[in-house]
């Protein structure tokens, strides 16, 4: 089984047809004039060799424990008279490893669509043993026990990933991620019930590039309700999405991307208002969020983030996140088209900038050591799984460093 990714199947057939029929003859004219300068790209697609060398990504660290922070807290490390790892954490703690407790949950949540979309792969007994490893039952609970103390602690970008991997889980349709799912269950619905008075009483929406993004984590939330419907949380998602977003107007491109970015502010709001507000009211609505593709404005959304000038250590954190930057530019264009009617003349121009984007992330993928592999094969992970259906056939090999080519 593999998965194609970076131009979505009938791409060519839209360009090579009247996709522009839709828009008026100087527009059609101006989208061409746009596409041609654009590199024509083809279809990459990830078979089972390069998806062994993501798969390594959140293996290595799993098991790694997170380091001390610099301060005193509760999650992991205890302090005496100096810091130290509690005997036993492993049976206490689920997300203890990967450099901080989202890292890991995401991880897993890897290991998750890697094992269900490719179960002969060489790696997937080991990815079932790890999770089996951090989602035991006693594990679990140990995490709830903390997480009905901790305040705010990973609210709502943790909690909207461990609500996204309860999803993943319950789809598989394997007896081992039925108990899994079952022990997860208590976790994730005291996340659900927190995240439905989150998102009821936040005044304002966060608009960064990093974590803290509400719509990103919106969005994370209805991946999962559209999965294992949670009618409270949906609706919390729906109404508080409109309330804050749907006026918005004008989105400042020009300052995309922040130099520590792995999110991009406008297109991860333009996918989630194309969820919430239906193709009618969405199309309007786009038109004024976004400038148009052809336009100055644009184009800070569709450069490729290029990393290899940034050497110093000191930056590589940064560089870690524009590397997933890439990644989830291309992710959020594929969905943003899948929204627009398929005559639409920005379609094909998303998914032409998208396979740009994915392959800038490839081409750097493993330039930023642990501070980007402990997370990054979750976003090409996100991006793989929007960009075809996982029964796509493969033409071509891809070039992820360190895969192996048959």
């Amino acid at each position: 089984m593999t998965w194609r990714f970076g131009t979505i199947a009938g791409t060519a057939v839209l360009l090579g047809g009247n996709i522009f029929s839709s828009a008026a003859p100087a527009q059609q004219r101006e989208l061409r004039n746009y596409m041609k300068p654009l590199p024509a790209k083809s279809a990459v697609v990830i078979g089972s060799a390069e998806a062994t060398s993501i798969a390594a990504f959140p293996l290595s660290c799993i098991d790694h424990p997170q380091a001390a922070p610099e301060h005193a807290g509760a999650y992991l490390w205890a302090f005496g008279s100096k810091p130290f790892i509690p005997e036993g954490y492993d049976k206490s703690r689920a997300f203890y490893g990967c450099y901080d407790w989202h890292s890991a949950v995401n991880s897993l949540w890897t290991m998750a669509v890697l094992t269900q979309a490719y179960p002969d792969l060489p790696l997937a007994p080991l990815m079932r043993e790890k999770l089996k490893k951090h989602l035991g039952k006693s594990n679990l609970a140990g995490e709830l026990s903390f997480f009905k103390q901790a305040k705010d602690f990973e609210k709502p970008y943790g909690y909207a990933w461990l609500i996204k991997l309860h999803a993943e889980m319950a789809r598989w349709d394997n007896a081992d991620a039925k108990v899994m799912t079952a022990d997860l269950s208590p976790l994730r619905d005291f996340f659900s019930g927190r995240l439905v008075d989150y998102f009821n009483e936040l005044p304002y929406a966060t608009r960064s590039g990093i974590h803290q993004n509400t719509a990103f984590s919106m969005n994370l939330v209805l991946d999962a309700t559209e999965l294992v419907p949670d009618p409270p949380l949906h609706d919390a998602v729906v109404r508080a999405a409109k309330r804050m977003f749907q006026n918005d107007r004008h989105c400042p491109t020009a300052y995309e991307p922040g130099g520590a970015d792995f999110l991009s502010p406008c297109l991860t709001e333009a996918k989630l208002m194309g969820r919430v507000l239906g193709q009618k009211a969405f199309l309007p609505w786009l038109d004024q969020f976004l400038p148009p593709t052809g336009s100055e404005e644009f184009k800070p959304l569709t450069t490729a983030v290029d990393v290899k000038g940034i050497t110093s250590e000191d930056l590589l954190a940064g560089k870690s996140h524009l590397i997933g930057l890439a990644w989830q530019r291309a992710e959020a264009m594929l969905a943003i088209a899948a929204l627009l009617p398929p005559t639409d003349p920005r379609v094909p121009i998303f998914h032409r900038l998208a396979t740009i984007n994915a392959e800038q992330g490839l081409a750097s993928l493993t330039q930023a050591g642990y501070l980007g592999s402990h997370w990054l094969g979750t976003f090409v992970a996100m991006y793989m799984k929007t960009a075809a259906p996982t029964d796509a056939i493969p033409s071509a090999r891809s070039s992820v460093p360190g895969a192996s080519h048959p």
